[in-house]
């Protein structure tokens, strides 16, 4: 396998994708943060900012920073939990589920466009693919890949 390759064609991938998601959803003027917590917010809505954290693999002050952004455009709320005052819930607003079809037909387009040329079971063999690098990647340190801590 042709590793340096790899790690190229996956940094591509990204840019590319994060541009134009970026790209289309400027009417809505999200940024590529914000559009896949509002993706996963589509199908989690209710979940707690540290669900999100978990689901996102990013870290809490960077999903703080989004959540902020986002209520402050009226797309998200907080509520706080009926059960453990504690945490805070986060929820749609009429705003942000105008938005969900639109942005579902982004990501759709997107992956249509990658997929082109694969049948498929190709298509559904790479997406399997990516979401257990991703899942596993997600809970990784530095430790579990190298075997020792870096930087020190």
């Amino acid at each position: 396998m042709d590793y340096l390759s790899a790690s190229l064609y996956f940094g591509i991938v990204r840019r590319r994708v994060q541009s134009l998601v970026v790209e289309a959803s400027v009417d809505m003027g999200l940024t590529y943060a914000e559009f896949s917590l509002l993706l996963v917010l589509f199908d989690k809505e209710g979940c707690s900012q540290d669900d999100m954290t978990n689901f996102l693999h990013v870290d809490k002050a960077a999903i703080t920073r989004v959540i902020k952004k986002l209520e402050e455009r009226d797309y998200i709320y907080r509520k706080q939990d009926e059960t453990d005052r504690r945490l805070k819930r986060l929820y749609l607003t009429e705003k942000g589920k105008k938005n969900e079809r639109k942005m579902k037909e982004i990501v759709h387009k997107i992956l249509n466009f990658l997929s082109d040329g694969y049948t498929q079971k190709e298509s559904d063999l790479i997406i399997r693919c990516l979401h257990d690098m991703a899942q596993r990647l997600g809970r990784a340190d530095a430790t579990d890949v190298f075997g020792e801590r870096r930087g020190n």
